[in-house]
């Protein structure tokens, strides 16, 4: 038996004005990463978004590979000039998260934009 027959994992997104929502369930791993990228890909390429968030309420595990994913989503959301957002994670997934440095990249990231001399976002 997989992990993904034990947990199944599922991305569920949809638009909100200008923002891009997905909506995550089961375990982020090697196994379902490349879905989950699959899926929030379309929302950091559509002209009208201004904004990412990924929404891990019902995300029971991440891996390295998932932690992967969410940081080239991140570079890709802050090199087309929207705003990412992880919300709702879970202790356990949070620890990962911040294990790994995902907050700091995040925070320099923010920093370096506020501070470019173009003149920040777009």
């Amino acid at each position: 038996m997989t992990a993904c027959e034990t947990s199944p994992f599922t991305v569920r997104t949809y638009r909100s004005g200008n923002r891009f929502v997905a909506v995550c369930r089961g375990e982020m791993d090697v196994t379902t990463c490349e879905m989950f990228f699959a899926s929030v890909l379309p929302g950091i390429t559509d002209p009208a978004v201004d904004e990412v968030v990924v929404d891990l309420t019902d995300v029971t595990f991440l891996a390295a590979s998932g932690l992967r994913s969410l940081l080239l989503l991140l570079f890709a959301t802050h090199h087309t000039g929207r705003t990412f957002d992880l919300v709702n994670a879970q202790p356990q997934v949070r620890r990962v998260l911040d294990l790994f440095g995902f907050t700091t990249v995040k925070a320099g990231l923010v920093w370096e934009t506020a501070m470019s001399p173009r003149g920040g976002r777009r």
